[in-house]
């Protein structure tokens, strides 16, 4: 057996060329095309999800932020509001506390005055009283 070459391998070579030629800008490039298309939606997609994401992660980030300092003003009003009414306590107890003075010292005052008047009734009223003692032990 021996191989030759005649036109026959030269006809079937141009229409291998041919075929591919053909099924190359049928079918391959085409799909090729589909492919590129996709896979630029797929990255501009990709890309814009990590746009999102770095955006997101900026509000977050603010976000954050702001709610801290907004913990911080609380705290601060809080604190304020807690030395407001410690100092508004105080001086409620304080007038408290004056007011008990003064009423003890009104009372104190009174009861003195009270006995003085007694002490000098009784002394006023001795001799009758002393005589009145006597006249029933002697009688």
């Amino acid at each position: 057996m021996s191989i030759s070459l005649d036109i026959t391998f030269l006809i079937q070579l141009i229409n291998f060329f041919i075929s591919l030629f053909i099924i190359n800008s049928l079918i391959i490039k085409p799909i090729r095309g589909v492919i590129a298309r996709r896979k630029a939606i797929i990255d501009a997609d990709n890309q814009d999800t990590e746009s999102f994401t770095q955006k997101m992660n900026a509000h977050n980030l603010q976000y954050e932020e702001r709610l801290q300092a907004v913990r911080v003003q609380m705290a601060k009003e809080r604190d304020e509001y807690k030395k407001n009414a410690e100092d508004v306590a105080r001086g409620v107890l304080g007038k408290a506390n004056d007011e008990a003075r003064a009423i003890r010292q009104e009372s104190t005052q009174k009861i003195q005055s009270e006995s003085q008047e007694a002490l000098q009734a009784l002394q006023a009223n001795v001799s009758s009283y002393s005589q009145e003692a006597l006249a029933k032990i002697l009688a």
